[in-house]
């Protein structure tokens, strides 16, 4: 049996770990570009037009910018318009990057209900180490004391619950559907006030501030695309490399001489920044990582339909095989197929045999569950006085939003079913590791958009913006496009490309200040519309720390 040492003796045991912080910060200091006065005066109307923007939006995007990675332009459409397809989570807005904060655990979190104070995901570390008693020093975030009771002694267990894409427009949209969830907040801590922090709110990006306490300008995964060197690279397609901070997990495990059991169920790659480096961090050992990750596809979040993990990974993790031997998914199956009145092989109006074999279906949900609880018992998550470490990532809600979203009866069914699910992890708990001996902590990485039908929001086509921008500024007939890669909120440029062809970022973003929403449709629209400018900003992303209006970037 493992022994815990008490929080009073964990200076002695920690030393090296807050050594190690140092030497992170400081190494991602050396690596982190420390902004500079532009060798040009800003242009003021660029200036203007990024101040213009609410200062929060500006921070949030500030957070999520790191030169030697970020992409070279920023792009903020008018709410609730959006770029690209696939109903993206992207943005600066409130209805992605509200989120619910709740914390419980009998013993461990005073039940002190509603909180209302800011705090964002870069949070939830540092709260984390005050419950174990561990010495860490987060890059950007700060305790959320008010959820940590008297009690010193550190629970046996903290596990990390995030419903992907759950974010508050969603409980929200149905706020009858998680009675479960809402009759614990009186006795745990609820924030209010609860938001991701950065923008762009991706998935990679996200789960890192969680693991790290870091936003990503200081933990350098920026987004699901980044530049590195002359690359652009998907965040994990190195498995953790690009991680740059430790997380609380690397730091704390190490401290502790690899004695507590730290893992991760998830469902792909990039939901692993709130693991962390596993054995790639100096001293630390293959910590537990589950996923359903395609192995042929990149590592963005293709799902595949068993348990694994992908070869890349597999020097840094360990892998329980013996996850894909849990029973009951057809029953799981089958008991959605029913839930109508009828066995036809249909999940409302979607054809089940469709939907990765009812993977993507609520039945995933019970499923999953049930493997977390295999994953508890089998490895001995809180069995013992050295306190263990649990992340999970349930991402049913995610799918549905790209697919039917916030608006749908697929995502109403979803949030039922996680509730549900919620309800039996707090009693598997209590049996298997004892009332009073875990705490949890529940969030979501960030929102989730509504239905463009309800919010009457308008979709610009990437490749229209594309075609724009090498339209207007590349022109020297060469095979080197300008335009390397457009994201929601930001495009890739090449800039030396750019400047063969006579041009600067400040052009490309005028030119972008201009379009109207009949230069990009595809199809034709009333003409009380076709004038709408498409953007409320767009400005190169090395202005954000010369900004007036953000002295926070010069702090």
């Amino acid at each position: 049996m493992r022994t815990f040492t008490p929080p009073r003796a964990l200076a002695l045991l920690a030393a090296l770990a807050l050594l190690a912080t140092a030497c992170a910060s400081a190494g991602a200091s050396a690596t982190t570009p420390t902004p500079t006065p532009s060798a040009t005066a800003a242009p003021r109307d660029l200036v203007e037009l990024a101040c213009s923007l609410p200062h929060e939006w500006l921070l949030r995007t500030w957070r999520g910018d790191r030169a030697d990675r970020s992409p070279e332009l920023q792009i903020l459409p008018f709410e609730p318009d959006y770029v690209g397809s696939g109903l993206p989570h992207v943005g600066p807005w409130d209805y992605v990057q509200r989120v619910p904060m709740f914390w419980y655990g009998p013993g461990h979190i005073a039940p002190v209900g509603e909180v209302d104070r800011p705090v964002t995901l870069a949070d939830v570390a540092p709260t984390q180490a005050e419950l174990l008693g561990f010495p860490f020093r987060a890059p950007d975030g700060t305790p959320m004391r008010e959820a940590i009771a008297d009690n010193r002694t550190p629970p046996r267990l903290i596990v990390t619950m995030v419903w992907d894409a759950a974010g508050m427009n969603v409980l929200e949209r149905w706020p009858n559907d998680w009675p479960y969830l809402r009759s614990l907040i009186p006795k745990g801590a609820w924030y209010t006030d609860a938001t991701v922090g950065t923008t762009p709110t991706s998935t990679a990006q996200t789960h890192a501030v969680i693991g790290t306490g870091a936003f990503p300008r200081h933990h350098g995964i920026v987004g699901h695309r980044m530049r590195i060197g002359d690359r652009i690279v998907t965040p994990w397609d190195r498995g953790p490399t690009y991680l740059v901070e430790p997380t609380l997990a690397d730091l704390y495990d190490r401290a502790m001489g690899n004695r507590p059991i730290v893992g991760e169920l998830g469902t792909v790659s990039i939901h692993l920044g709130m693991l962390g480096h596993g054995a790639m961090w100096g001293g630390g050992d293959r910590d537990i990582a589950a996923v359903r990750e395609k192995l042929e596809a990149d590592t963005l979040g293709a799902e595949g339909f068993a348990w694994n993990l992908p070869p890349l990974l597999q020097e840094y993790y360990r892998f329980p095989r013996y996850l894909n031997d849990v029973p009951g998914f057809e029953e799981d199956v089958r008991a959605v197929d029913a839930a109508d009145g009828r066995i036809d092989g249909r999940w409302r109006d979607n054809d089940i045999a469709q939907l990765l074999q009812g993977f993507e279906t609520p039945a995933r949900i019970p499923y999953q569950a049930r493997v977390l609880q295999e994953m508890i018992r089998r490895e001995g998550f809180g069995a013992d006085d050295v306190p263990d470490l649990l992340f999970v990532n349930h991402k049913m809600i995610d799918y549905i939003s790209h697919v039917w979203t916030v608006n749908s009866p697929e995502m109403q069914d979803a949030v039922r079913a996680e509730d549900a699910a919620l309800r039996d992890l707090v009693s598997f708990l209590d049996r298997q590791v004892g009332r009073g001996n875990w705490a949890l902590v529940l969030t979501a990485d960030h929102g989730s958009i509504p239905d463009p039908k309800v919010s009457g929001a308008f979709a610009i086509p990437a490749g229209a913006l594309a075609s724009g921008i090498n339209a207007a500024f590349d022109t020297d007939g060469d095979d080197v496009h300008v335009v390397q890669v457009i994201q929601p909120t930001q495009i890739f440029i090449d800039e030396a490309e750019l400047a063969e062809n006579g041009h600067t970022l400040e052009d490309v973003a005028r030119w972008l200040m201009g379009l109207t929403k009949g230069d990009v449709a595809s199809a034709s629209l009333p003409p009380d519309v076709a004038d709408d400018p498409v953007f409320q900003a767009a400005f190169p992303s090395r202005l954000l720390p010369q900004l007036p209006c953000l002295p926070e970037a010069r702090a």
